[in-house]
């Protein structure tokens, strides 16, 4: 009797070789970048996009893209608000109803008494990055309830027909200063990774299985309005 052969055939290889290839070839294919068609503006997606970290851009699904964009813009809007705030620092708060309405934590305080009043791109952007932080933190929830939180806040400000806030539309006009162009140029940077993370958050929420909430914090049409 013939002695069998341990060895495998050609054939039986074949089938966990072609898995593997498709496995390697899927994983390769995962374009965060094609997320920009779903946004408000996708141009302004387009030219955000590659100025994001690797970290970001080379996220393999969409649980990594949302995990590790959210933890991008998070750090890029307390750069915003440190910025915003070492601005206001510098100037003083004449009225004492700017104080009031925007800095209550300085309300009163005698040392802010410095020669130029803080302008109204400065205060917008201030009350405006401070706004979308809450909305990121979600009132300081835990990091695993957020989601459906961030999702509806984001729809909301995005698709709730609220007219942009002064430092979106207005501070990049020529007419304010230097700083103040500065920082709202910033805080448009950070508006077109909350595009895009409005854009990530349907698909990372119906992989994970999570449900979506509907009530919508009253910091989202604070972030869209315009400063008074």
């Amino acid at each position: 009797m013939a002695g069998s052969s341990s060895l495998a055939s050609p054939r039986s290889l074949q089938l966990p070789l072609l898995l593997f290839l498709l496995v390697a070839a899927a994983i390769g294919s995962y374009d965060p970048k094609a997320f920009c068609s779903k946004t408000t503006d996708v141009a302004s997606c387009l030219r955000v996009f590659p100025t994001l970290p690797d970290i970001v851009t080379k996220a393999q699904d969409n649980k990594e893209l949302y995990k590790r964009l959210v933890r991008y813009c998070s750090f890029k809007t307390y750069e915003a608000r440190s910025l915003a705030e070492s601005m206001i620092a510098t100037t003083t708060a004449a009225n004492p109803a700017n104080i009031a309405t925007f800095f209550e934590q300085w309300k009163g305080d005698e040392a802010i008494t410095t020669k130029t009043p803080p302008g109204k791109c400065l205060l917008s952007c201030n009350k405006t990055i401070g706004e979308v932080d809450a909305i990121l933190t979600c009132g300081h929830t835990y990091m695993e309830d957020r989601p459906p939180i961030i999702h509806q806040n984001l729809t909301v400000l995005f698709h709730g027909g609220h007219p942009p806030s002064l430092c979106k539309s207005g501070c990049l006009d020529g007419s304010s200063s230097e700083g103040e162009a500065l920082l709202a140029t910033k805080f448009n940077y950070i508006w077109s990774l909350l595009d895009l993370m409005e854009a990530v958050l349907p698909e990372y929420l119906s992989e994970t299985g999570t449900a979506t909430t509907t009530v919508p914090s009253p910091d989202v049409a604070a972030a869209a309005a315009p400063a008074p």
